[in-house]
């Protein structure tokens, strides 16, 4: 039995304690069996995702708390992603290591390309990784569970991240350099060139 109810509410995870022999609250047990099918959905792919330990991926969704807290969105930055095995906790992956590109991969979801140096931009790997951040933000807004993925999770992951971020928050530079750097890894976004990129690019 869930230690609280896995419905979401307007505040993100719902706050109640679910019902004897049941995981939704008294509440949410009322609501109509298509929507509890779509919540019980969303917490079986929170709980393979906390099953696999094999994924190095950090929840860096503003007010997660480092974890899934809910089936609306998540925005996940990580290392180099298994490929031989599906991942059903996402909708979509996007590979932002240029040399990190395999021809297939076993995830049955959207896989977005987007290869970068880690290191300074051209004009046209800029404009790549604005347009892949645009895709990840709408993704977000619909709801859907993205993993944003580079060789180690530290600079290319992070920055286009921060990117879409700065399109569906109202943070600014600075403010998502931090939760990167609490959320995911203390060097997160250590490349200069990165930072200045995202601070010319990203008004509040």
């Amino acid at each position: 039995m869930s230690a609280r109810c896995i419905a979401p509410s307007r505040r993100g995870a719902c706050p109640r304690d679910p019902e004897p022999g049941s995981v939704f609250c008294r509440t949410h047990e009322r609501a109509p069996p298509g929507r509890r099918g779509g919540w019980l959905s969303a917490e079986m792919r929170r709980r393979k995702l906390a099953a696999g330990g094999e994924l190095d991926a950090s929840n860096i969704t503003p007010g997660a708390g480092g974890r899934a807290e809910g089936p609306r969105r998540s925005l996940w930055v990580g290392g180099k992603p298994p490929f031989d095995r599906d991942l059903p906790a996402f909708d979509m992956v996007v590979l932002c290591a240029r040399e990190i590109q395999p021809e297939q991969t076993a995830f049955h979801g959207y896989v977005v390309r987007c290869p970068l140096p880690d290191g300074p931009l051209s004009p046209m790997e800029l404009r790549l990784a604005l347009e892949t951040s645009k895709l990840i933000a709408q993704s977000l807004v619909a709801r859907r569970h993205v993993l944003v993925t580079c060789a180690q999770g530290i600079n290319r992951s992070p920055f286009v991240a921060s990117l879409a971020l700065a399109r569906v928050t109202r943070l600014d530079a600075d403010a998502l350099i931090r939760i990167m750097r609490k959320r995911r890894r203390s060097d997160a976004i250590a490349n200069e060139h990165f930072q200045e990129l995202l601070h010319r690019l990203i008004r509040r």
